[in-house]
């Protein structure tokens, strides 16, 4: 979230994720895909989202995840998007999922080596006012949930 808006998340109660995430879950456009909000399992604290849907911005299937900031650095991200990626590809017929970060986050772009995301080109990002890096990953290069 440090490279996203005002780099603000904060830890919902299951109530108000519900409600934030309920529009976007039954939106035509992500059927087959979704959302997920991300609770710690010790303490059913809510920590983040991670979502693949489609993306107007990349005209593409795209991997997206927020965290608050005292979950980064756990592993979250890296699980939860394994996750998402992997019941994609059992549930629907996508092949290639697409994901794009700001170039000076090492830790998301980290977090997509992982997965076996590829870099595949740069987009210019209006809001940020420079190119960004897109990642990718095709239904044949993914190893599978981590």
């Amino acid at each position: 979230m440090k490279y996203i808006g005002d780099g603000s998340i904060f830890h919902w109660t299951r109530e108000v994720a519900f409600k934030k995430f309920s529009e976007q879950m039954s939106a035509p456009a992500t059927e087959g895909l979704g959302v997920m909000a991300i609770y710690r399992e010790s303490d059913l604290r809510y920590l983040g989202w991670c979502a693949i849907s489609y993306s107007k911005f990349l005209n593409d299937v795209e991997l997206g995840y927020r965290f608050c900031r005292d979950s980064w650095g756990c592993g979250y991200a890296t699980e939860a998007a394994s996750a998402m990626v992997s019941a994609a590809y059992q549930a629907t017929d996508v092949n290639r999922i697409m994901a794009c970060v700001h170039p000076d986050n090492t830790a998301s772009i980290r977090v997509l080596e992982k997965l076996g995301f590829k870099f595949a080109y740069d987009i210019f990002s209006n809001p940020i006012q420079r190119e960004i890096p897109v990642y990718r990953i095709s239904r044949g290069a993914f190893a599978g949930p981590l």
